[in-house]
């Protein structure tokens, strides 16, 4: 039986920011499921709550906008044929060690981020791992694609402690006495460390017939994602979303998303405008004081705008967004099945806002009933020092279970 402690299999084959500790959607997925049941994370993040789904004999369904957080989602929850493997890891290494090829991969400032070594390394590193695509299983190319992200923060200039792609006092002081990374050491270690790993799962899921699904999309597409790919309804919802205004997760994984290729950086931008909790409003908007139907949210906005009309857009935004994302669930969630929410209280200009009400009141004014509402401090999360951009520091997340008891 795997442990009760974090981190254990898979949960850390590669670090992400603002993670979930497995036991949270752990208890709540024994508490509220059965075996066989599926369970729908739409912002499965790294796949924390799609892995504890999978290891409880249930069946897990990850969407997420960030295409690195759906690769490693996928590479989390997926067995793979041990041997096979084996001999992957030793045709990639043996490449690596002994071919000048190199996969060429420009970016802006890539010479600000990487030196020429780290550069020519990571080059040659990737050359290997698409020698072997279509030679072995997908999924174990998106094994070693997720491995080769997993050190490219380590191999560039980018301070490693920090959640944003940043160049600290620390890093540069360190560069100046001379520190240089060695990406083909810190590959074939993480590609040892992460064979253990997934080693260690394939046998834990050997005879289990449960399956995980990851799709590439926006939480407010719920519906249009689950029936394009054949699924009618889930059993139960758990996820955290975004935080307002907290977290930047593309701008965090730039340097990854780049190096492997699965967006361009205009692309990157796109992305980032279209995501719940963007900083990104469009222009005019911040002309008039926004208006909600909640009471409580409009309190909020009405202090927020004193200072900051822009910023009281933000969080406008944010659950006009929300409320899309709690009617699409609404759908896609069975009757009777249960909802569960994540999510931390922010300050936005000084002001304390009450997420997880706001967020309360949205569900049941779109059908939901609470039936549920409990308190976790947070520990460490992966998260960024202080946590304390604009975003505020968010010590504890609220748990709210909801059910829905009818259709529309």
């Amino acid at each position: 039986m795997y442990g009760n402690s974090s981190p254990y299999l898979t949960h850390d084959i590669h670090s992400y920011t603002a993670k979930l500790i497995p036991q949270i959607p752990k208890h709540f997925i024994k508490k509220y499921t059965e075996e066989s049941d599926v369970v729908l994370d739409p912002f499965c993040g790294s796949g924390t709550t799609l892995l504890e789904a999978r290891l409880l004999s249930r069946n897990a369904i990850g969407i997420d906008i960030n295409p690195l957080a759906t690769l490693i989602s996928s590479v989390k929850v997926t067995p793979l044929k041990i041997d096979q493997l084996s001999t992957a890891i030793r045709v990639v290494k043996e490449k690596v060690k002994k071919s000048e090829r190199k996969t060429i991969v420009d970016f802006p400032n890539i010479g600000y981020w990487f030196c020429k070594r780290a550069r020519n390394d990571l080059a040659r590193i990737k050359a290997s791992i698409e020698c072997i695509n279509d030679k072995f299983d997908k999924n174990i190319y998106m094994f070693m694609l997720a491995c080769f992200s997993s050190i490219v923060r380590k191999s560039s200039n980018a301070d490693p402690r920090m959640a944003k792609t940043y160049k600290s006092k620390r890093v540069i002081k360190r560069l100046k006495n001379g520190w240089t990374p060695t990406p083909i050491e810190y590959f074939e270690e993480t590609l040892d460390r992460n064979f253990e790993k997934i080693k260690s799962l394939s046998e834990y899921l050997s005879g289990k017939n449960n399956y995980a699904k990851v799709f590439h999309g926006d939480a407010r597409d719920t519906s249009i994602i689950m029936n394009k790919n054949g699924i009618q309804e889930v059993d139960s919802i758990i996820t955290s979303p975004p935080y307002i205004n907290a977290q930047d997760y593309f701008r965090s994984y730039k340097l990854e998303i780049w190096w492997l290729g699965l967006a361009s950086p205009e692309e990157v931008r796109h992305l980032n405008r279209q995501a719940i909790g963007t900083e990104n409003v469009s222009r005019g908007s911040d002309s008039s004081i926004p208006v909600a139907k909640n009471r409580i949210l409009n309190t909020v906005l009405k202090e927020i705008s004193s200072t900051n009309r822009r910023k009281s857009c933000i969080v406008h935004n944010y659950f006009k967004n929300m409320e899309i994302v709690f009617k699409e669930f609404y759908d896609t969630l069975k009757i009777g099945g249960h909802f569960c929410l994540i999510t931390g209280n922010n300050t936005i200009c000084g002001v304390k806002i009450p997420t997880y009400k706001i967020l309360t009141s949205i569900a049941e004014d779109n059908g939901f009933k609470t039936i549920e509402i409990s308190r976790d401090k947070i520990q460490n999360r992966t998260l960024p020092p202080n946590r304390n951009h604009d975003g505020g520091v968010i010590k504890e997340e609220y748990i709210t279970v909801f059910q829905k008891e009818s259709s529309r």
